[in-house]
């Protein structure tokens, strides 16, 4: 995806609903726009979490006035499920009912209390149970299609498990016995993510493990299967790759 291109979708989505008619106007596949839109929200989480927090007690007050959990997100733009981890938790209820609530939230004995509950888990797709478990299980499966890719390829690997048990703290998801010349390079590992390549996530993922991955064992592949940004680079030790990929090269 051109890098003008990612821009104008990132502005434009701000809400699940917004995916239908960015995924129609720039004609983007679905899981791509999630993945896009998950990012974001994540980075704007983190930059106004404790802006946010500090509003317990005004957020409290609104609720005991009658507004629910989730129009107090929304009207701040915020993950229902944190907001309304703010506004319980400030009321008295520890983080351990906390997590009980969202994650059982039938035990709730408040009618009210409860049904809020489940209309905030339902509008978060990423601080949710379900958001979590489906983050999760999709990096996995990404995962398992990338080690069938291998095992066709007949690629000799060790899994990021069998390195752990080593003793490496600093691992891919695949460590190739031998170097493996992929797209007329030498490689020594090949690391999965379920995510979109955009240019904060491959920075943030170049710092936090693929620069330590090529100084620890050489040059590698990164896999982001929804897509990636075209222009970026990250080291010339480092190839981008997405889905395609292993469809060309089955």
């Amino acid at each position: 995806m051109r890098r003008d291109r990612y821009y104008k979708i990132y502005r434009r989505l701000e809400s699940v609903k917004d995916i239908p008619h960015v995924a129609k106007k720039y004609e983007v596949d679905d899981d791509i726009l999630y993945s896009i839109l998950s990012q974001k929200i994540v980075r704007m989480t983190k930059k106004d979490f404790h802006i946010v927090a500090r509003q317990s007690a005004a957020m409290l007050r609104e609720w005991n006035r009658g507004k629910s959990l989730l129009q107090i997100a929304e009207e701040r733009k915020f993950s229902p499920v944190l907001i309304s981890s703010f506004i319980l938790k400030e009321n008295g209820l520890s983080k351990r009912d906390f997590k009980q609530y969202i994650s059982q939230p039938d035990i709730i004995k408040n009618k009210r209390l409860k049904n809020e509950i489940i209309d905030a888990l339902n509008a978060d797709f990423i601080y949710s149970p379900s958001g979590s478990d489906s983050q999760r299980e999709r990096g996995i499966s990404c995962e398992c299609r990338m080690q069938e890719w291998l095992d066709i390829a007949s690629i000799s690997y060790m899994t990021e498990d069998d390195s752990r048990k080593m003793g490496r703290e600093k691992t891919p998801d695949f460590l190739f016995h031998d170097g493996q010349i992929l797209l007329g390079k030498k490689a020594y590992w090949f690391e999965s993510k379920g995510s979109f390549g955009s240019p904060y996530q491959a920075k943030s993922d170049y710092n936090k493990q693929l620069k330590h991955y090529v100084d620890l064992f050489g040059p590698g592949i990164v896999a982001y299967w929804p897509g990636f940004v075209d222009d970026i680079s990250l080291s010339s030790d480092i190839i981008i790759v997405d889905k395609t990929f292993f469809e060309k090269n089955k």
